[in-house]
């Protein structure tokens, strides 16, 4: 807790410090630019989550104190840019896999990424800690993510060429990092894409075609080539190679892009070290025309986790050198993103779906300040056939999720706008723990209506009822938030989420063995907030209280297990 008020401390101080920090800091003919950020978490007890086993103070080893450290400088002058970033977990926030999964098991870990660059008006040359992708990323994206706390940038060297925007070539080789240590797997690759249209000499849209190759070879001491599968299927070669083509097109409105990606030898695909080759299609078409639009997402993938080292279980997402989201619709309201799709992949190889997404704005140009907005999202997926080495047999592809949602918002005058959200969703609970025989489908239908009140130029009132209804896993819930802004510096909210319903489901609802009793109990639990968060130039300040609930938490169509805790947060965010 001293960390915790420490670190409150510096906030305040930071609050004054800021007012000199100009946006950039000028060095020379170059200039400078800092960027500071520090999420941080005390757990405190709380004997309802501790008596029910959701909560085990035990695991957290490291303390009942947890903070995950961010800081970048960069330096530019001219086409030359160096930079160097600064992870600190101090120790790591419970939940995160960088916690569960660091190499070194360590109380204190940091981690420093550094780069220099030289750029060109057609060429540049990149030495040190690379992010970059090939296409969509299936077959190649290194990345940072801090809400996932992801990141596997590679230690190396990237250079790539422009011919007069007709023909783009890129190489790239290092190491992946692999939460706080470099991988020995080396990982290279290259991409090319010419424009035909360029070509062509045709300016009124794009046509291009495009290919990557990417090559992985595993090195570890504890890794012999070939791996022996037991039960499962092993893997013969320690080195991995895929291919993937790509055609980009737009015209008038309307837009194309399609993507093939295979490995080229067999792999390991999932954490129990199943191997096979992998391919994927997908495909992304794009219309918009006045106030309309729409948008589709299609992908057939199979066997396509690429982890960047055979390491027992995989050990979690950031053993990762693919990028491989959730097609579905990410939602931002608490009830709607209870049970969030995780993909069927990770348990039977593959899966086939995707989603489609329709917008429309309603404006009259003599009415400024009133207009509705409409906006509706269908998402499916469905597992593929495949062999259960577990079950010893085949099995067959069934569907595993769907969600159909919309929502209409209206600004009725200056003052007064307001939302309202339904989403029907369905999934397979049993798939998201292992693949079963059975598909267990759960069932909701979730309503939300937002209202902001604008009082006057600095001060509103938002208000926020969701409800979801379902007779299967958890039952019915009930949330509700009340947000008061006062621009530009504070905001203040008030929030609860209560089950409000008892199912008696054992496997996986909220029927709760009790451990100081080991008899069943029904668990209706709160899981309330109240916080503040204060802006002031490039500084901002958030401070919340409450309980959160054991669930997933996605970013970018990536997600990971959260664990329920009680306790305060503090996040701290800075750029000059």
């Amino acid at each position: 807790m001293k960390k915790f008020l420490l670190l409150l401390g510096v906030a305040v101080a930071t609050v004054f410090a800021v007012e000199e920090a100009s946006a950039q800091i000028k060095v020379g003919e170059g200039q400078i630019s800092v960027a500071l950020e520090s999420n941080n978490s005390y757990y405190a007890p709380d004997k309802k989550l501790e008596e029910i086993g959701l909560v085990v103070p035990e695991k957290r080893t490291r303390g009942d104190f947890g903070s995950n450290d961010y800081l970048k400088v960069d330096y530019n002058i001219g086409r030359f840019s160096a930079g160097i970033q600064v992870d600190g977990y101090l120790p790591p926030l419970y939940g995160y896999d960088f916690y569960d999964y660091n190499i070194r098991n360590s109380k204190l870990n940091m981690f420093i990424t550094k780069y220099v660059q030289w750029e060109d008006a057609n060429w540049g040359v990149r030495l040190g800690d690379i992010y970059d992708q090939f296409g969509s990323g299936l077959i190649f994206r290194t990345y940072e993510d801090r809400a996932l706390a992801f990141n596997n940038s590679l230690a190396g060297a990237r250079a790539y060429y422009n011919f007069n925007n007709m023909v783009n070539i890129k190489v790239l080789a290092g190491l992946p990092r692999l939460y706080d240590v470099r991988s020995k797997s080396t990982v290279w690759g290259g991409d090319l894409s010419l424009s035909i249209s360029e070509m062509a000499g045709w300016y009124d849209g794009l046509v291009a075609l495009e290919g990557s190759y990417v090559g992985r070879y595993q090195k570890d001491a504890s890794v012999n080539f070939p791996v022996e599968g037991g039960m499962f299927k092993g893997v013969e070669n320690d080195i991995l190679h895929m291919a993937s083509g790509r055609l980009n097109f737009e015209y008038a409105g309307f837009s194309l892009r399609g993507e093939y990606v295979a490995k080229l030898n067999e792999d390991i695909y999932n954490p129990t070290k199943d191997a096979a080759k992998g391919n994927a299609i997908t495909l992304d078409l794009g219309y918009n025309i006045g106030r309309f639009s729409a948008s589709a997402s299609f992908r057939r993938m199979e066997n396509m986790t690429t982890f960047i080292e055979y390491r027992p279980m995989g050990i979690g997402g950031g053993n990762s050198m693919n990028y491989v989201p959730l097609l579905t619709r990410q939602h931002t309201y608490s009830l709607a993103n209870l049970n969030p799709y995780r993909g069927s992949s990770v348990h039977t190889g593959g899966e086939v779906g995707g989603q489609i997404d329709l917008y429309y704005s309603l404006r009259n140009p003599k009415a400024r300040g009133k207009y509705w907005n409409f906006h509706a999202n269908f998402s499916m997926f469905n597992s593929l056939d495949h062999y259960n080495p577990m079950a010893g047999g085949d099995m067959e592809g069934r569907n595993v999720w769907i969600d159909f949602n919309f929502d209409v918002e209206r600004q009725w005058n200056k003052q007064l706008k307001t939302t309202f959200f339904y989403s029907f969703q369905r999934w397979d609970e049993e798939i998201n723990h292992y693949d079963g025989d059975h598909a267990h489908y759960c069932r909701s239908h979730i309503f939300v209506g937002d209202v902001t009140y604008k009082i006057n130029k600095k001060h509103s009132l938002r208000f926020e009822a969701q409800y979801l209804a379902s007779n299967d896993y958890e039952g019915d819930w009930v949330a509700a938030t009340i947000e008061y802004n006062f621009a530009p510096k504070f905001s203040f909210y008030v929030s609860d989420m209560w089950n409000c319903e008892k199912m008696q489901d054992g496997a996986y609802g909220n029927y709760y063995m009790n451990v100081n009793t080991y008899e069943y109990e029904h668990a209706l639990l709160h899981y309330y907030q109240v916080g503040a968060s204060f802006t002031h130039n490039s500084f901002r300040a958030q401070l919340s209280y409450g309980r959160n609930r054991a669930g997933y938490v996605c970013s970018g169509g990536v997600c990971r297990f959260q664990p329920a805790f009680t306790g305060v947060n503090l996040a701290l965010t800075l750029s000059f």
